[in-house]
């Protein structure tokens, strides 16, 4: 299978990430900084870039892909959750969900 994860070099997607290479699966994790975090990858997985909040330049590899896991969004442990911080916190999650909803919905082969 190929699977896109979203936030796939957080935490929680570099683990998931881990585990789907190692049972043999093409794993892309979209990052907004892939080169800082392509080192430090997990074998099997590779890193795109993206900008979190829209499909611009990843969208084309939704084309065919098995799952896209979405686990973007912004730090939970950034701070002390005022009303900016959770409206930071919604709407980053928020942006990443349409963004992957735009690239299925644009993807030739779902």
């Amino acid at each position: 299978m190929r699977v896109i994860i979203t936030g796939g070099t957080g935490l929680i997607g570099r683990a998931l990430g881990a585990d789907l290479a190692r049972d043999g699966h093409e794993v892309i994790a979209l990052s907004r900084d892939p080169g800082r975090h392509a080192t430090g990858l997990p074998a099997g997985m590779r890193a795109e870039r993206w900008d979190g909040r829209t499909a611009d330049g990843w969208g084309p590899l939704a084309d065919g892909a098995d799952a896209i896991v979405n686990l973007a969004g912004a730090s939970l442990a950034g701070g002390r959750w005022t009303a900016a911080r959770k409206a930071l916190l919604r709407a980053s999650r928020v942006d990443a969900a349409r963004a992957v909803v735009a690239a299925v919905e644009a993807a030739e082969r779902r």
